[in-house]
């Protein structure tokens, strides 16, 4: 890697390694200090006490600044700094508009490295479900929910689409937070609260291709990322089609590169991620069909000239999700497939959070609350909202909560 970047640019390598050293510091004290831990209120998280000791850890500056800025400090070449900035993407940011904090997603891909569970992430979803049948929890699916309902200031359980009401004093919603907020009912008094967080800044939509090939793709690692040749036009998320570069940023997952369970054999399965504007980008329209399109062709011209040889032939069958679609089968508001953004203003304290104030009982977990988006920060956030709904229950009863519907 220092070799490379050194041919690049001289001194590069030496910058490099600096860099890297200050992004893994900042993963290890961004994970300790805010990413780990819930706060009380904003007073809590700027607790001084906590915060001072820090600043001789880490630079505040290469933290909070802008994430480009940063880098081009560094390092004179595009390239490079389009390079270390990449995994931005995978949170629906530029780095134009992230803060250098989310270096640290480069430091856990290059120092911890990338893992995949062999048989798919299916495999997460089964152990996560048999854990959880281990432990007495009985899971219903193809169950909708249709209503929080709510009484005296707390829940009282949910109604589903089939007019059942199924009692709870403890929910946890893992709709993306505004939409659960535009489920519960009238009594509640909380259903503004939709709109107040539907009105924020979101993460990019995102076209999925989901594509069956009939042959092999050479020059294809598990994991590949196609950045464009302009930098700073190809993070603007397209909102039709001539609003696309020509060779757009997006991402494609071969699986089969470590699971040969993934594909037949001399097969593909291929997965491409392309961003794109988000429902309210859009002034609310839903039809993304010509972005569907137009997007397809950019992305097998794309690999094309990145010596991939995949045809419209090649494809045997395919499966597309738009923003449309991820907003109606996971609750994500304007189909923004990675919640609220992260900037400065929606993160840790600043995002919503994981427990109601004014509904008791009335708890969320997922991309859009916190500590925010991302499969390792999902699942923390999980854990710190199952955390606070166990601290509530033993303070208010003596005893562990009871069992929480989940929707």
């Amino acid at each position: 890697m220092v070799e490379q970047l050194e041919q690049e640019e001289p001194g590069a390598g030496t910058q490099y390694l600096s860099w890297l050293a200050d992004a893994r510091k900042a993963l290890v004290v961004g994970t300790r200090e805010f990413i780990e831990r819930d706060f009380a209120g904003v007073l809590d998280f700027l607790d001084l006490k906590r915060l001072l000791p820090l600043l001789s850890q880490v630079n505040l500056l290469e933290l909070l600044g802008n994430h480009h800025h940063r880098l081009s400090l560094r390092f004179k070449s595009p390239r490079i700094c389009a390079l270390l900035s990449l995994q931005d993407l995978y949170v629906g940011l530029s780095p134009y508009t992230a803060p250098g904090v989310f270096s640290l997603l480069a430091a856990t891909e290059i120092t911890d490295g990338v893992w995949t569970p062999i048989g798919g992430f299916g495999k997460v979803r089964d152990g996560l479900l048999a854990v959880a049948q281990q432990h007495g929890v009985t899971m219903r699916t193809s169950a909708q929910v249709v209503s929080i309902n709510t009484a005296d200031g707390g829940v009282t359980g949910v109604t589903l689409a089939s007019g059942e009401v199924v009692p709870a004093k403890v929910i946890v919603a893992n709709r993306d937070v505004s939409m659960a907020y535009g489920l519960c009912d009238a009594a509640s008094g909380v259903q503004h609260k939709q709109q107040q967080i539907a009105a924020k800044d979101f993460s990019a939509g995102v076209i999925a291709y989901y594509w069956c090939v009939n042959k092999h793709l050479e020059g294809l690692r598990h994991h590949n990322v196609f950045l464009s040749d302009q930098y700073r036009a190809s993070w603007n998320r397209a909102r039709n089609p001539q609003e696309f570069q020509r060779y757009p940023n997006f991402y494609v997952h071969a699986p089969a590169r470590t699971d040969p369970s993934a594909a037949p054999h001399g097969c593909d399965s291929i997965m491409v991620l392309l961003p794109v504007a988000n429902i309210q980008q859009r002034a609310g329209q839903t039809d993304y069909q010509a972005l569907i399109s137009a997007g397809k062709q950019l992305v097998l011209d794309s690999m094309a000239a990145g010596g991939i040889d995949l045809r419209e032939e090649n494809i045997v069958h395919e499966d597309v999700r738009g923003p449309w679609q991820w907003r109606e089968l996971y609750g994500l508001e304007h189909g923004a497939a990675f919640g609220l953004s992260h900037g400065l203003a929606q993160l840790a304290v600043f995002r919503p959070a994981v427990k109601d104030d004014a509904v008791r009982g009335l708890y969320f977990t997922g991309a859009s609350s916190r500590p925010g988006n991302g499969v390792p920060l999902v699942m923390v956030g999980g854990r710190i909202t199952a955390e606070s709904v166990l601290a509530d229950g033993t303070s208010a009863v003596g005893e562990a909560a009871p069992a929480a519907s989940n929707i």
